[in-house]
C-alpha cells in the first residue's frame, strides 16, 4: 500500500510539474507575444522606413564636337568644380581665331580710315563753302555796282552827255556781272551739295563700326569654341564612370566621365499622410545599413515635397477608408569616409523633437 501510494504521489507530483510547465511557457508566450506586439505596433507608429543611398549625379560633356585628345583623370578621382579633366584636338579651332583675329584687325584699321575721313571731308566742303561764299558776295556787289553805273550811263546817253559806245560798255559790264553771280551761285549750290559726301563719310564709318562689332563678335565666338575643347569638372565630386578613350570622334553632348558627389549622399524615403506632419526640415535622422551593422550614421531632412505620391493603402469602399497619399523626404547623409555607396539599402528613422 505504502508503494502504491508513493507511485500515486509520484504521478500527481510529475502531473502537477507538467501543468506547470505548460502555464509558464504559456505565460512566457503570452509575454513574448504581447511584448513583440508592442514593439511592433511602437514600430509602425514610429518614422522609421527604407530607402536606397543616393547621390547627385551629372554626365560631363563636351559643348563642341571633335576628336577626343587628352584624358586627364581616371575613374575614382576626385575632382574638384572647374577642374580640367579632358581636352579635344583644337589646332583647326586655333586657325579659325586667328584668321577671326586678323578680320577683326582689317575691320579695326577700316574703322579708323572712315573715322579720320569725316572731319576731312567736313573741313573740305566748309572751306570750299565759305569760298564760294565769298565769291557770291562779290558778284552780288558787281552787279549792285554794274547795274548803278549802267542806269547812269543811260540817263546820260540820254542827256547827250555821253556817246552811244559808253553806254554799251556799260550795258555790257552789267551783264557780265550778272553772269558771275550766277556762275557763283552756281557753284556755291554745288559746294552745299558737297555736304551730302560729308553724311556719306559718315554712314561708312557707321557701316564700318558694325563690321568691326561682327568681326569681334566672330573673334568672341571663336575663342569660345576654343575655350570649349577643355572639358572643366561641372561640380566636385568623384569620376565614378569614364565612357571614352583618346582618339575617339565625339559629337557635342556626347557623356565622356559620370562624376558622382559621393561625399553628400541623400536617402529619399516616403512617410505617409498620417506620420508626415511630424517631419519638419532640419530634423535629425539615424541612417543604418546592412554594410556597417555596428554604425549609425547621421542624417537631417532637407527636403519635404508637398505634393503626395503614389498611395500606401487603397480604399475598402467609398464609405469607410480613403487612399493613404504618400510624400517623399529627402535626407541628406555626410559621408566624409566615403563609406556609404550609392544603391546601398538603408534603414532611415527620424528623430522627433530633434533638430
Amino acid at each position: 500500500m505504502n508503494t502504491l501510494t508513493k507511485i500515486n504521489t509520484k504521478k500527481v507530483s510529475v502531473f502537477i510539474l507538467f501543468i506547470g510547465l505548460i502555464i509558464a511557457s504559456l505565460l512566457i508566450f503570452n509575454h513574448y507575444f504581447y511584448a513583440h506586439g508592442v514593439a511592433l505596433a511602437a514600430e509602425q507608429q514610429s518614422l522609421t522606413t527604407t530607402g536606397t543611398i543616393e547621390a547627385t549625379t551629372v554626365m560631363a560633356s563636351f559643348k563642341v564636337p571633335g576628336r577626343l585628345e587628352k584624358v586627364l583623370v581616371d575613374e575614382g578621382r576626385k575632382v574638384e568644380l572647374g577642374q580640367e579633366i579632358a581636352s579635344l584636338e583644337g589646332q583647326e579651332i586655333s586657325s579659325d581665331v586667328i584668321a577671326a583675329q586678323g578680320a577683326y584687325e582689317a575691320a579695326v584699321g577700316q574703322a579708323q580710315q572712315a573715322a579720320k575721313a569725316v572731319p576731312l571731308a567736313s573741313q573740305q566742303v566748309e572751306s570750299t563753302i565759305a569760298q564760294v561764299q565769298a565769291k557770291a558776295a562779290q558778284a552780288e556787289i558787281g552787279v549792285k555796282d554794274a547795274k548803278l553805273a549802267s542806269e547812269r550811263a543811260l540817263k546820260l546817253f540820254e542827256a547827250g552827255a555821253i556817246p552811244q559806245k559808253t553806254l554799251e560798255d556799260a550795258t555790257n559790264a552789267y551783264d557780265l556781272a550778272q553772269n558771275k553771280l550766277k556762275e557763283a551761285q552756281a557753284g556755291l549750290d554745288q559746294a552745299l551739295s558737297a555736304r551730302l559726301n560729308v553724311q556719306i563719310a559718315q554712314s561708312q564709318y557707321q557701316a564700318a563700326q558694325g563690321v568691326v562689332k561682327q568681326a569681334s563678335g566672330a573673334v568672341q565666338k571663336a575663342e569660345a569654341y576654343l575655350n570649349n575643347t577643355h572639358l572643366v569638372s561641372p561640380m566636385s565630386g568623384y569620376i565614378t564612370q569614364k565612357y571614352l578613350q583618346p582618339g575617339e570622334m565625339l559629337n557635342a553632348g556626347t557623356p565622356v566621365f559620370e562624376i558622382t558627389d559621393l561625399a553628400q549622399p541623400y536617402v529619399n524615403i516616403y512617410i505617409s499622410e498620417d506620420k508626415i506632419g511630424r517631419v519638419q526640415l532640419n530634423q535629425e535622422a539615424e541612417i543604418t545599413v546592412s554594410a556597417f551593422p555596428d554604425r549609425v550614421f547621421k542624417g537631417r531632412v532637407v527636403l519635404i515635397n508637398g505634393a503626395g505620391e503614389f498611395a500606401v493603402k487603397k480604399a475598402i469602399n467609398e464609405q469607410y477608408e480613403h487612399d493613404i497619399r504618400s510624400f517623399q523626404v529627402k535626407i541628406e547623409v555626410p559621408n566624409p569616409d566615403l563609406a556609404l555607396k550609392t544603391g546601398m539599402t538603408a534603414g532611415v528613422k527620424i528623430i522627433e523633437g530633434a533638430k
